[in-house]
């Protein structure tokens, strides 16, 4: 083992407890306890009725096992059939078994037993199923007749075929017997554990002593009619009444059963009524008359039950109205009961506060309270209908004065209170005040204003839509950009009023507005958009849709707001207008140039289709800038640019590349019509004649001419193949055209 390591001075050791694994520890959960509890129960119940009551060669006279085992089963439908089978089963065998049967007889009995007790926890766990404990009077004796009477008695004739074969035992003898014993034993053991809750436990241990003293009373009254009556079933049945009066149906059951039982220990000990002293003792329950027995102790469990019902409903009565004063008490509105007089019995808190009087102090007031008379005069014909039954209630304004000698207008809801036989008891009014409805209603209108002037003051059209896109409410802005007045706006479908196209494609564009709808969340368009008015007009439009969702998420409208983006729309028209084109002449500047020169250079590589550069620089245009200023050479520069586009194709790209350089791009042009193109250029521009300042000047140009070869590596050697052959064109005399790669 390791060394341990010393503490620091003024440390103490940690406590290590050794933990069990609970891994190995067996799962409690997995043993059926309440189903050996219940076997246990069966096995000393069937054991001792056989001791106690067994005839010798005949049969057990009191049999309480099967009631006990159908009782539990029926009251504690978790009990699994799977496990308490087969321990019921086997508590029987064995019961059977050591009191002196054999082995084979033992099973016979213990399965006969068993299919009894299955049937009756069947029937009322499969098909009839109630709400135990509390079953009703009705619930009880249809529980009575099948489990108790009906299933032993089916059950008795298989039983005397079994007892038959016994040495003296005729069938009827041994059916009766055995329908005898087993419906005073689930007679007795049945209704205490039917009827058994915790609950009902709990009130008869509140009341343990007026309840010990009741029962006690009732077993020394059995016991008494049955000592010096003739007849004493009838008086003990009277007994048991009394105190099932006293008892709930549990302390009803536990009573019969306590008195049952003294009866049978009587009569085993030899105690009978008067005039049966004679009667010779068997010791055994063999001349118990049956059915007198049974109608002495079972009525009384029905009263009980009974008794339990009416007190059910009294505790739900009591109930329901200590909620209804709680409810009306703790209510956020005024709550009052008003006599048929109109005098105010009863108000609540809410109420008192609001008009500031306290509760004895409104009681003593006049009737309908602090109103004006006239007006609770006023609203005594609605009251008439109301106690008529022609109306089921009434609402009104009323004004209230308060104690400090201001009216407090209030909402008024009266309906009557009857009696049970339908006659008027109290009038009942909710009451709430509506300065607060009022305030609300001020400050939202103030609030509404308040955003009116907010939409209305920005410059931007909003448009507010219900869910189904009806035009609800536009901003000033909106009626000059949609050129609508509101009012011939209003639940107009927004399609019916704006109409959207793309600029590019000329076709509509999605409604943004749906498509908020649809996916409820803000949506914006990306670009502008043109918006074709009702009077024929158009401008440039950028929109954005938003949806109003509700507290659960539905979409109860959409606020469209548009930007007029005509004035953007233009202004990057001119700008891109500025980088692409010279401002001089109205030619494609350099950059512009660079683009298309090598998209042609693309298309007349990839596609093999014919197309050539023209580079044309002028020649003697620096002595008119010198003679005649810049002001004639722009002038020239703007002849010239119109010169060069009168004699090119509309697909052609004339281009200035700065100063007094040219350049046209000739695509998908044969060589025919290059060389055509070229001459027309190259004499209309030789000479160029402009006036200016009352003298004439004129100008020529030289002209470059190349095509694309397959030995040109990018636009760049195309471009480089034109100037080279224009600058041999300058060298060998200016006003030529020279040919680079054709």
């Amino acid at each position: 083992m390791p060394r341990r390591q010393p503490l620091p001075e003024g440390q103490c050791a940690p406590v290590q407890l050794d933990t069990p694994d609970v891994s190995t520890l067996p799962d409690i959960r997995r043993i059926p306890v309440t189903e050996m509890l219940l076997g246990v129960a069966v096995f000393l119940s069937a054991y001792l009725s056989i001791v106690l009551t067994h005839v010798p060669g005949g049969i057990t006279l009191f049999w309480p096992a099967n009631g006990i085992a159908a009782a539990t089963l029926i009251r504690l439908p978790q009990l699994r059939w799977t496990r308490a089978a087969p321990l019921i089963l086997l508590a029987l065998f064995g019961a059977l078994l050591l009191s002196h049967h054999d082995a084979l007889t033992a099973l016979s009995f213990a399965l006969i037993n068993g299919a009894e007790i299955a049937a009756m926890a069947a029937a009322f766990r499969l098909v009839w199923v109630f709400p135990y404990p509390d079953i009703n009077i009705n619930q009880a004796v249809f529980l009575t007749a099948i489990a108790a009477v009906a299933v032993p008695g089916i059950v008795a004739l298989g039983a005397g075929l079994v007892l038959e074969s016994l040495p003296g035992m005729p069938f009827a003898q041994g059916a009766c017997a055995w329908w005898s014993s087993h419906t005073i034993g689930a007679c007795l053991l049945g209704p205490p554990i039917v009827l058994f809750s915790v609950s009902g436990w709990k009130r008869l241990l509140r009341r343990w002593l007026e309840n010990g003293l009741t029962l006690l009373l009732a077993l020394l009254g059995s016991y008494l009619l049955i000592r010096y009556l003739r007849f004493p079933f009838v008086g003990i049945s009277v007994v048991l009444f009394i105190a099932a009066f006293r008892f709930e149906a549990l302390g009803a059951g536990i009573a019969s059963m306590a008195s049952g039982f003294l009866i049978m220990a009587l009569w085993l000990l030899g105690i009978r009524p008067v005039g049966l002293e004679s009667t010779p003792v068997t010791g055994t329950l063999a001349d118990l008359p049956t059915l007198a027995f049974l109608a002495a102790v079972m009525p009384p469990v029905a009263v009980g039950i009974g008794s339990a019902t009416r007190r059910r409903a009294l505790r739900a009565l009591k109930a329901s109205e200590r909620r209804f004063r709680e409810s009306i008490a703790h209510s956020p509105i005024g709550m009052l009961i008003a006599d048929m007089n109109g005098i105010w019995t009863y108000t609540n808190v809410a109420l008192q506060r609001m008009l500031g009087y306290t509760a004895e102090e409104l009681r003593s007031l006049p009737p309908g309270g602090p109103s004006n008379h006239d007006e609770w005069q006023a609203s005594a014909a609605r009251r008439q209908r109301l106690i008529r039954g022609e109306s089921d209630f009434y609402e009104m304004d009323r004004r209230f004065r308060h104690k400090d000698g201001r009216w407090i207008w209030t909402h008024v809801a009266v309906s009557l209170l009857r009696n049970e036989d339908g006659s008027p008891q109290h009038l009942l009014a909710q009451i709430e005040s509506l300065d607060a409805r009022l305030q609300a209603e001020k400050a939202l209108a103030e609030e509404r204003e308040r955003l009116r002037v907010t939409v209305n003051s920005i410059s931007e059209a909003v448009i507010t839509l219900d869910s189904e896109l009806r035009i609800v409410f536009i901003n000033d802005w909106a009626q000059r950009l949609l050129g609508l007045d509101s009012e011939a706006a209003k639940s107009r479908r927004i399609d019916e009023v704006i109409h959207l196209t793309d600029p590019l494609t000329s076709k509509s564009v999605v409604s943004l507005a749906t498509l908020s709808v649809l996916r409820a969340r803000v949506m914006r368009r990306e670009s502008p958009c043109i918006l074709h008015r009702p009077d024929g007009a158009t401008c440039y439009v950028m929109d954005s849709a938003a949806p109003l969702l509700d507290s659960t998420g539905h979409v109860t409208g959409i606020v469209l707001a548009l930007r007029d983006a005509t004035a953007e729309v233009e202004r990057l028209r001119e700008l891109r207008h500025r980088a692409t084109y010279d401002p001089l002449t109205g030619l494609v500047n350099r950059a512009e140039f660079q683009q298309r020169l090598r998209d042609t250079w693309r298309k007349a590589r990839h596609l093999d289709r014919p197309a050539a550069l023209l580079a044309i620089d002028l020649d003697r245009f620096k002595a008119l800038n010198d003679a005649a200023g810049h002001a004639a050479g722009d002038a020239m520069l703007r002849q010239v640019a119109k010169v060069c586009c009168m004699h090119v194709r509309s697909s052609d790209t004339v281009a200035r590349l700065g100063g007094d350089e040219f350049a046209i791009i000739l695509d998908h042009c044969a060589a025919a019509s290059v060389e055509g193109i070229s001459h027309k250029i190259l004499h209309a521009l030789n000479p160029l004649e402009i006036e200016w300042d009352g003298t004439r000047h004129s100008i020529g140009a030289s002209i470059g001419v190349s095509g694309v070869t397959a030995d040109m590596l990018s636009e760049s050697d195309w471009m480089e193949a034109a100037d080279k052959a224009c600058y041999r064109a300058k060298s060998q005399g200016r006003g030529q055209i020279r040919l680079g790669v054709m």
